[in-house]
């Protein structure tokens, strides 16, 4: 629910208030409540309409400037990083020097919160040897296993994909 700000006469007529000053009152009329949102040049702000049972809840705020810190807070929160899927291609007769070199982008794209696809692709003459080709992948991704957890696996007549997500449970 939005909040709203009372000005006029409301459906119902008692409220639990929080004045100004943060003092909590379980129940106050509410015209003696926009009374003294008025006295103090603030206003009368409905958080929570009643559900039978409770009363209304509603707090004597500046609207404005509450809903400027609320805009400010929601578009903070979604200025974080948007996870995405980064690649990392590896072929069959990859020098262990390059793995290792590879491997640190995985760490530090794992780090920063995105999933890392580990592509290996078979091409001519290295499709007949696309059992060896698996074993490195799973020692590849075998080095991997204390930064990312293997989500899917997918192979295809000339390519293997390994799908890393960050671990969950350290």
């Amino acid at each position: 629910m939005q909040p709203f700000v009372i000005k006029r006469r409301t459906d119902f007529k008692d409220v639990r208030l929080v004045d100004s000053n943060g003092k909590f009152h379980e129940s106050i009329f509410v015209g003696k409540a926009r009374d003294m949102a008025r006295d103090v040049n603030l206003d009368l702000v409905c958080f929570d309409l009643p559900n039978g049972k409770d009363l209304a809840l509603c707090k004597i705020i500046d609207y404005g400037k509450w809903k400027y810190q609320n805009d400010k807070a929601k578009k903070k929160d979604n200025n974080h990083h948007k996870p995405t899927v980064k690649e990392i291609r590896f072929s069959p007769v990859i020098s262990d020097h390059d793995i290792k070199h590879k491997l640190k982008q995985v760490d530090d794209f794992l780090d920063e919160g995105d999933e890392v696809l580990l592509t290996m692709r078979f091409r001519g003459i290295q499709r007949r040897n696309f059992a060896l080709g698996e074993e490195r992948m799973n020692e590849i991704v075998g080095m991997c296993k204390e930064h990312g957890e293997e989500v899917h696996r997918k192979k295809s007549h000339n390519q293997i994909v390994v799908r890393l997500r960050k671990n969950t449970v350290k």
